[in-house]
């Protein structure tokens, strides 16, 4: 049944209001569970109704005001007809009290409008139905006076309390209610709605414009309604898509696919040539950022079988971005959009943002591919020693490198020594430590780890077992491990690092102080040892000479 006003304009969310349970759009849940209420006459004394703006929360109330009112009820098809259905549509029902919990907030308008008039019997229906929206709103003391009589009201009492916040109701009166949960409208649904409301106005919309106001509502029916009936007063011709866009401030479409075409091929320099035009338009970030999001969504959706199909435009431009790619771009624009709100430099936020989209999406299937060429070159028993792909960011890859898994039995020890150090990494860390200052030596059967202090030989001795199954896992095979202090590697077989000084020439501790300055030492390329640890850890050494005590 559509409102009828007279003397005026009726706004389109008004007339076309649902008058029925099976008008009321994407809410068969809801709908269903009050009609069967309904027609086993188990009717609730207390209901809350809870979802997003614009979903029909309030709208269902009346309905449901109706149908426990109708001259033929209680009944789950309102006749629409009769005088209480007349007068509930339009809220001029004395039987029917509709409240603003926004702009009543405090315990005396509660009791004036409900705790004082309760006990009272209907002036003429079957029930009292208290609607209260916004019910949120309404103050502690406002529901502690409610409290009660939202227990245990009269017979002929019903309560109705629709919010948009259900975490701010008290749990002592969300306990007291059936709960019912209202969800956002999907945007399919929304378009075939507007679509059906702009035949019976003889409206003339593109597709491309319904499906903008679809998305712009963002699954609230009386939004979409409303844009709908905005872009009626704004022309007398067809309502376009670019129309749509100029209203409401909608970033053009051709940059947004600019935007993503660069982000997705990695270019700078067209995202600067991009950025600069948005600049000159005068483009909201926030806004730019969320039609970007939206774009890149519903060709992400499609992709991974979630939806359907994709914007056909958004999908021929990108089409060969990888789904990863796609995921890691929404991703970032959403933290973009965060850091946009909490900052005090929107341009900032946004270059930095998609600047930081553009490195995401360049590395990534880079990393990914040099990975997998690496993976099958292990697999087919390569040498990946010297073309293996250099270390990716610990944020892509946190395993130990491919090369610690693919060294084969047969290998020297120079290259299994470090796919042994960073195995033994991922578990300890100090432990690894020590080993990059150890050196390894092939000895026949048995290989020894030549330690440079008693207390690495110590430390490596205490977790020898978990070295020898990381080695054997390396390896292929149990090779037993030995810890000494220095010793040479000349007879030993081949040093893993050779870059680490050979302790076999050090003068062996004889209880006998040795002047660092002496540059005699042989080895020592002329250079005392002091002025060797000078070069190495930088600085000036400075003598002081003690004064003798008087």
């Amino acid at each position: 049944m559509k409102e009828e006003k007279k003397g005026g304009y009726v706004v389109l969310a008004r007339k076309y209001r649902p008058q029925t349970f099976c008008e009321v759009l994407g809410q068969p849940g809801v709908s269903i569970t009050l009609k069967n209420a309904l027609v086993a006459k188990r009717i609730h004394h207390a209901y809350l109704f809870t979802g997003p703006r614009g979903v029909g929360k309030t709208t269902m109330a009346r309905i449901l005001a109706k149908a426990l009112n109708c001259s033929a009820g209680p009944t789950a098809e309102p006749c629409g007809a009769c005088d209480p259905c007349r007068e509930i549509a339009a809220s001029s029902s004395l039987d029917v009290l509709e409240m603003d919990a926004a702009s009543h907030t405090g315990v005396d308008n509660v009791r004036e409008v409900i705790i004082d008039t309760v006990a009272l019997a209907p002036n003429r229906d079957r029930y009292k139905v208290f609607i209260i929206d916004e019910a949120h709103m309404l103050s502690a003391a406002a529901f502690n006076a409610l409290l009660k009589t939202l227990e245990e009201p009269p017979a002929h009492v019903v309560f109705i309390l629709a919010t948009t916040e259900a975490a701010k109701v008290p749990a002592t009166i969300a306990s007291r209610c059936q709960r019912f949960k209202f969800r956002p409208i999907a945007a399919d649904g929304l378009r075939e709605h507007l679509e059906s409301l702009a035949r019976k106005e003889s409206i003339l919309v593109e597709a491309g414009a319904l499906d903008l106001l679809a998305r712009s509502a963002e699954g609230s029916l009386r939004d979409a309604v409303s844009l709908l009936d905005q872009c009626r007063s704004f022309t007398d011709k067809a309502v376009t898509a670019d129309l749509v866009r100029e209203m409401f401030g909608f970033v053009p479409e051709d940059m947004l696919l600019g935007l993503a075409g660069a982000l997705c091929g990695g270019d700078s320099a067209a995202l600067a040539g991009w950025l600069k035009k948005v600049y000159d338009e005068g483009v909201e970030p926030s806004q730019l950022l969320k039609d970007l999001r939206s774009g890149l969504q519903g060709v992400y959706l499609a992709r991974v079988g979630l939806a359907e199909r994709a914007d056909l435009t958004w999908s021929a431009a990108i089409k060969d971005v990888s789904g990863e790619t796609l995921r890691f771009l929404l991703e970032r624009v959403n933290k973009t959009l965060e850091d946009l709100r909490f900052g005090d430099s929107p341009r900032l936020s946004l270059e930095l943002g998609l600047f930081g989209c553009l490195e995401a999406a360049g590395d990534l299937p880079a990393w990914v591919k040099r990975l997998e060429d690496l993976e099958r070159r292990v697999g087919q028993g390569a040498d990946v020693a010297a073309g293996a792909a250099p270390a990716a960011p610990a944020s892509l890859v946190s395993a130990p490198p491919a090369a610690a898994a693919a060294a084969s039995a047969s290998a020297p020890p120079a290259r299994l020594w470090p796919a042994l150090v960073e195995a033994v990494r991922q578990e300890k860390p100090s432990l690894a430590a020590i080993l990059e200052t150890s050196r390894l030596a092939a000895a026949g059967a048995c290989w020894k780890v030549l330690c440079r202090r008693s207390f690495d030989v110590e430390q490596l001795g205490r977790n020898q077992k978990l070295i020898e199954a990381k080695l054997a896992t390396i390896s292929g095979k149990d090779i037993p491990l030995s810890f000494e202090i220095g010793g040479s590697t000349a007879d030993d077989g081949e040093a893993v690092d050779p870059g680490v000084a050979d302790e076999s020439s050090a003068p062996q501790a004889t209880g006998v102080w040795k002047d660092v300055t002496d540059a005699s030492d042989e080895g020592s390329e002329g250079q005392s040892p002091l002025a060797r640890a000078e070069k190495i850890l930088g600085g000036t050494t400075r003598f002081i000479k003690k004064k003798k005590s008087p």
